[in-house]
């Protein structure tokens, strides 16, 4: 049995966890180490997904292991109406037909996942003795890490959850902030307590949409804190928009940005706003 994984879209949140116990099943865990088509119209992340998807799906695997990004809440008007946050594996099959079936487990860890733990053994191996001995092995590995160290700087940078997890957008942003003299700070606090501050702005329904508020709100309110980069994947309008409305709210400088476009001249600005 063959159940292939991908990195990213929250991988740092659950799969130490469910690859420890896929193999503590007897499963086979591949991974595809490949590099993204970059011609694709879809943002970075997407880009890398697609590619592993792909690579896994022409390396037979007989199950596919994906994320519930949105622990089963659904809505229409979530995620910036962005469909690979608000399902998955539905738009992964309308762009990659023919997919292995999927096996949907939650995007963070807690002592809830031991029951969808017992049904995926269950799937996988028909054996519950089995099923026993590999959470009783790996059931300490469900408790969620830590957020990622930050650099203690003055300038907050808010993101999908999914590229604030990804070590290379964090070089990346902290690169181009050094550029100017600048060090950023990226949120410290862990996925819940994110979620309970965005509900101090406005209402949303999904968590990812919720975490992304709560962002904005926590650094705003942070005093080292003196301007925020507020970054989208791409320039896709309605996730931009969900940003804008929460910048309504804001008196410190901001500056809403796109990944791979040049930031030199609103960097520059910001930190002339901050008085850096």
């Amino acid at each position: 049995m063959r159940v292939g994984v991908i990195q990213g879209f929250l991988s740092r949140r659950y799969l130490g966890f469910w690859e420890a116990y896929l193999r503590a099943l007897g499963v086979e865990v591949v991974r595809a180490e490949v590099t993204p088509d970059l011609r694709q119209p879809y943002c970075l992340p997407v880009q890398g997904l697609l590619a592993q998807v792909a690579a896994l799906k022409g390396r037979g695997v007989d199950y596919l292991l994906l994320p519930d990004l949105q622990g089963g809440v659904e809505s229409e008007r979530g995620g910036g109406q962005c469909p690979w946050l608000l399902d998955l594996e539905a738009t992964l099959r309308r762009y990659l037909p023919g997919l292995p079936p999927v096996l949907k487990v939650p995007a963070e860890l807690s002592e809830r996942v031991l029951g969808r733990a017992g049904e995926v053994g269950q799937i996988l191996t028909q054996n519950p003795m089995r099923v026993g001995r590999a959470l009783d092995q790996t059931k300490s590995l469900l408790k969620p890490p830590p957020p990622p160290k930050t650099p203690q700087g003055s300038v907050g940078v808010v993101a999908q959850p999914y590229l604030l997890e990804d070590e290379g957008f964090r070089r990346e942003v902290q690169e181009a902030l050094a550029s100017e003299g600048l060090l950023p700070y990226f949120p410290d606090l862990p996925p819940e307590r994110l979620r309970e501050e965005g509900e101090r702005l406005f209402s949303l329904d999904l968590p990812t949409d919720r975490e992304l508020l709560g962002m904005v709100h926590y650094l705003h309110r942070l005093g080292r804190v003196r301007g925020l980069l507020l970054v989208v994947s791409y320039a896709c309008p309605p996730i931009p928009g969900l940003l804008r409305r929460a910048a309504r709210r804001l008196s410190k400088p901001y500056r809403l940005l796109t990944l791979g476009e040049d930031w030199t001249a609103a960097l520059k600005a910001l930190k002339e706003e901050m008085g850096a």
